[in-house]
């Protein structure tokens, strides 16, 4: 398989590895002129100089040649462009990396439905795996665009219960378990809140930006 990445972020860096090490043929496309010449001596891959939003910049690194394209630079609006012009190479695979989760509805409107939110993510993977659960074993039942979302109780849900959130949060999501002190309430509709509980929910990729607006992400 050939994969282009666009930037040289610890994201593309690391998945660039993991590439070259299964045999795949990658393609770094670094817009810093240092960083590139740098890339160029130290991964056994080839790396083009230039925008990566840039259509030439694709041009020249033979993108139409390539089964996937990860955009995963530092800046959130950089890879949405990068993976349009990606997009009008026919490339299969576009991969989007997001930093603020609030470009989540943008990119869907776009047509980029595959995203990656590393810090978001992997704050909830370590705080869920502190508590005990076994994120990588849910993770094999999830399909599709399914996430999970823990949040912290305030003193405005202090005293409502499961079945009450459940009316008030967006469609498709439902609460998973409350996790209170040192245990966890399975999500019954009678368990009732307190303010310091956390929430793990279930949604959809397309909520994540309305649920950190209306509720306090743990972690």
């Amino acid at each position: 398989m050939r994969v282009l990445i666009v930037g040289s972020s610890r994201l593309a860096l690391q998945a660039s590895e993991i590439f070259i090490g299964r045999g795949d043929e990658v393609v770094i496309i670094e817009i810093n002129p240092e960083k590139a010449a740098h890339l160029a001596e130290t991964m056994d891959c080839a790396v083009v100089e230039g925008d990566g939003a840039d259509p030439s910049t694709q041009a020249a690194a033979e993108a139409q040649d390539a089964q996937a394209f990860i955009a995963a630079t530092r800046e959130d609006q950089t890879n949405i462009v990068a993976a349009l012009v990606a997009r009008k190479f026919g490339i299969e695979e576009v991969i989007v990396k997001l930093e603020n989760p609030d470009y989540i509805p943008v990119c869907e409107d776009l047509g980029l439905d595959k995203l990656a939110l590393p810090e978001l993510s992997f704050a909830m993977y370590v705080t869920e795996m502190a508590r005990g659960l076994n994120l990588a074993e849910i993770g094999e039942l999830l399909r599709g665009d399914a996430r999970l979302f823990r949040f912290l109780v305030g003193e405005e849900l202090h005293g409502s219960p499961v079945y009450q959130l459940n009316r008030e949060l967006p469609e498709d999501t439902s609460v998973v378990v409350v996790l209170r002190a040192d245990t966890f309430l399975p999500a019954r509709e009678e368990v009732v809140l307190q303010a310091g509980d956390d929430v793990l929910v279930i949604t959809r990729q397309r909520n994540l930006a309305e649920l950190a607006r209306r509720y306090t992400p743990s972690g």
